[in-house]
């Protein structure tokens, strides 16, 4: 049995290859393939937080009941994927400085040999991950992460300072290749695999052609414009953790609502960026040397400078103009009715916690799931 274990990175499609995957589970398992993920979700990020939080046993549990369908199945290929295996010590600890570089390292090594001791040793692993400029990466993670997961407040300097050591790929990815073996594992270009990177990883890594699977032709984790990601940033330190992915919903219809939307997402000054990318040049170097890694885009300092145009900033007008539009999408009587539910729960786990029992059940059942999408179709 082989295993291919997609670690990522962020931001280089991987939700849409995970979604081209979920969808085409089925049609994949007649050419040996199985697709590996929990029900009703489409990768297994949240096997993946569980391991973070000491669940080997819950991944090896995953991975076991994975192997035995597809034995049932006669699958000879497990494919499962989730981008938060890549700097998971950082990612999935919402980028917490308290840490150092060496600390975190340390602690990724010790999970990823973990995760490998959870593997039965029969089946035979392949470890595949996308990479893009790192410039790039930087810049599309921080708007990810203000519009979503980590509830950033800071600026791109400050997100920088922060997840600096995910930017050295070569670091991460030789720890990887110690514990798996160098055959086991491989690296590919994000920006040569465009542009289509389902294509890409069917070709490539299944040696497979996707013309006959359904492609969804959907973009995903579309940006928020510029405007309206600087008001959701200055107002993060007021929102709820809890209620993140509900606020996330509120700002996609926020921006739909925006006159003239600003698409200027260049975070980075062209002379941070030429210091950024000298900055990595070695490391990089020995990325394209040891994993046989095409060069990224070449970046030339003097056109960046010529054609820069810094971000204004965001204006009296338009932000009251977001906030006219924010406070009357929150007011829809969807979003009301799921923020009161979200509330409740949280309140009933803090005052009555040996009902949290209950409130698991309905998470792990698909009750709570079927109740945000009863309250959705009022939004």
């Amino acid at each position: 049995m082989r295993l291919i274990l997609h670690i990522g990175t962020h931001k280089t499609g991987s939700t849409a290859l995970q979604q081209f995957l979920s969808a085409n589970a089925k049609g994949l398992s007649e050419y040996g393939i199985c697709y590996a993920s929990p029900v009703h979700e489409f990768n297994f990020n949240s096997i993946v937080s569980a391991f973070l939080l000491d669940g080997q046993e819950k991944f090896r549990y995953f991975l076991l009941e994975n192997l035995r369908k597809a034995e049932r199945n006669g699958a000879h290929t497990i494919i499962a994927s989730s981008e938060n295996l890549y700097a998971m010590v950082r990612y999935l600890a919402c980028f917490k400085a308290e840490k150092t570089s060496a600390e975190v390292l340390a602690k990724e090594r010790s999970l990823i040999e973990r995760l490998r001791a959870a593997i039965p040793g029969h089946v035979e692993c392949h470890v595949l991950c996308y990479v893009r400029r790192p410039d790039h990466y930087l810049e599309s993670l921080y708007n990810q992460n203000v519009k979503r997961g980590a509830l950033l407040t800071g600026d791109v300097v400050d997100f920088l300072n922060t997840i600096n050591d995910m930017l050295d790929y070569h670091r991460y990815l030789s720890i990887w290749r110690d514990v798996f073996g160098s055959r086991a594992c491989s690296v590919r270009a994000y920006e040569a695999a465009l542009p289509n990177l389902i294509d890409d990883f069917a070709r490539h890594v299944l040696g497979t052609d996707i013309s006959a699977f359904t492609q969804q032709h959907l973009r995903v984790n579309e940006r928020l414009s510029r405007d309206v990601l600087e008001y959701k940033r200055v107002r993060n330190e007021h929102t709820l953790y809890s209620e993140r992915i509900l606020e996330r919903r509120i700002y996609a219809l926020v921006d739909k609502r925006i006159t003239s939307p600003n698409t200027n997402h260049e975070y980075l000054s062209p002379d941070e960026r030429a210091a950024l990318l000298s900055r990595l040049e070695p490391s990089l170097e020995r990325l394209r040397t040891e994993f046989t890694l095409p060069p990224f885009p070449r970046f030339n300092l003097e056109t960046a400078r010529a054609s820069w145009q810094p971000y204004p900033g965001l204006s009296l007008e338009k932000r009251r103009e977001i906030e006219f539009h924010y406070n009357a999408v929150q007011r829809q009587i969807g979003f009301r009715l799921e923020r009161r539910l979200m509330r409740a729960a949280s309140l009933t786990r803090r005052r009555l916690p040996f009902l949290a029992w209950l409130l698991d059940f309905a998470r792990g059942s698909g009750i709570r799931r079927l109740l945000l999408e009863a309250t959705s179709r009022f939004q």
